[in-house]
């Protein structure tokens, strides 16, 4: 363990995280409390799944729930500058995220660490992957799965992967990557980080204790990404010039060697091509060789409700990419398709985004939007003649219209640049709901 535990230790937030925190915590032999907003009632079965003699406070944070407390882990949905988050700092009371909290039990081993607005779960899985594939017994969680507390608990691995969240990263206070990944910055989670600069601020967070040996994997196609100053080594990737890891017209190349051409990765989408680079240059630098590398990428086709085909018929493609829920996701998942192509299904809860950023994109791509949601009539507002727009509400209609109008070499994507919760649970309700639909459409055809 690379630190010493105090003896009573908080927990702020009993979410997937916050529990993983006061498991590992018990089994430390801390005494644990645990503090969240909702009552217990409202906390269902986490309550029953705490360490027995855990204190639980629910239905708020009293003052009392500092006393004689050492170390206070807070979980990601916990903002930084929360009323109790500032006591603890005024009694100068230690403060770490849990994703610090697990990696201080290893902090020597071999820690990939993924950021960025968009592809993340992605990534994370394709290091894993390939590492996997190369030999090494690897893990992946974090802000994607198993929450890194878990897999402290678990065992069994020399090598971890974690998806890192801003939520995660803006709170780190020496987390240090061996090699760190940040794949590309757009606008999102503004309910939290009111301004584009803070966002990027928070990722940042999770390379700001990276010495001179430890890497950092960087988007240099991605200004901003591209110009964030590092203490450690700079690897780029691109697939618009030539990089440590990049796109050589249709040949996939690492360190001026093939990996594969472009047709043989699974993974179907551009912007798919530059988080391969990215894996590809991570999970090579911890010893995957070109060849594992090669192999992980022609057998990975995806994650659920990430740009995967779900249907195909009568020349028409249906692709699921419910995990489009802000902009820069869906302008990434337009990038390629040919000109006119995409049925495109958009709308949502807009979190306060600027959807005029789409106009350029959609005018190119789309041959029709399709609305629907809370903030559909909305963006339709804001992309006046770029192609025709039909606010259809729901998505069964915005579906049964596409599959009116789209016709053979044309797909029908679902990106909605917003998060579903007016209409559905979540994303992954979404998709599955957009993929059953699809399934019905096309089973007369079949």
């Amino acid at each position: 363990m690379g630190f010493e535990l105090a003896s009573r230790v908080l927990v702020v937030g009993l979410g997937r995280s916050g529990l993983a925190a006061a498991r590992l915590a018990a089994q430390d032999g801390a005494e644990v409390w645990v503090t969240d907003r909702r009552r217990a009632a409202e906390l269902g079965e986490a309550v029953q799944a705490l360490p027995p003699g855990t204190r639980l406070w629910d239905g708020g944070h009293p003052p009392e729930v500092l006393d004689g407390v050492g170390l206070v882990i807070v979980s990601p949905g916990v903002p930084a500058d929360a009323p109790l988050l500032d006591e603890v700092r005024r009694r100068r009371i230690g403060l770490v995220p849990e994703l610090e909290f697990a990696w201080l039990h290893r902090p020597e081993t071999p820690l990939v660490a993924i950021t960025g607005s968009n592809g993340k779960s992605t990534v994370t899985s394709l290091v894993s992957a390939m590492l996997g594939a190369a030999g090494t017994a690897c893990v992946a969680g974090g802000n994607l799965g198993t929450a890194a507390s878990d897999l402290v608990l678990a065992g069994g691995w020399d090598a971890w992967v974690l998806e890192v969240s801003s939520f995660q990263a803006e709170l780190l206070t020496s987390l240090r990557p061996l090699t760190g990944v940040f794949l590309n910055l757009s606008q999102d989670h503004l309910e939290r980080h009111p301004t584009l600069s803070a966002y990027l601020a928070a990722k940042q967070r999770l390379f700001a204790f990276q010495r001179p040996d430890d890497a950092a994997v960087v988007n240099a196609d991605d200004p901003l990404v591209a110009a964030m100053p590092l203490g450690s080594e700079r690897l780029e990737f691109s697939l618009e010039r030539p990089a440590r890891a990049w796109l050589d017209g249709a040949t996939l190349v690492l360190d001026d060697r093939p990996i594969c051409d472009a047709g043989d990765v699974a993974m179907s989408g551009r912007h798919n091509l530059a988080n391969a680079l990215a894996a590809a240059l991570a999970a090579h630098r911890l010893g995957a060789d070109h060849a594992a590398i090669a192999r992980t990428l022609a057998g990975f086709a995806g994650l659920v409700h990430r740009h995967r085909t779900v249907a195909e018929t009568a020349g028409v493609r249906w692709v699921d990419d419910s995990k489009a829920t802000n902009v820069g996701a869906t302008l990434a998942g337009l990038t390629g398709y040919p000109a006119r192509s995409v049925h495109l299904i958009l709308g949502g809860q807009g979190k306060g985004q600027d959807f005029a950023a789409l106009a350029t994109e959609v005018a190119r791509a789309a041959a029709r939007v399709y609305l629907i949601g809370e903030d559909g009539p909305h963006i339709g507002e804001l992309l006046p003649d770029t192609t025709p727009i039909e606010n259809c509400g729901t998505l069964e209609e915005a579906v049964r219209r596409a599959a009116q109008l789209a016709t053979a070499g044309e797909t029908v994507l679902l990106a909605p640049a917003c998060a579903s919760f007016d209409q559905f649970s979540g994303y992954a309700e979404r998709g599955d709901r957009f993929t059953r639909l699809a399934l019905e459409e096309v089973a007369p055809c079949r």
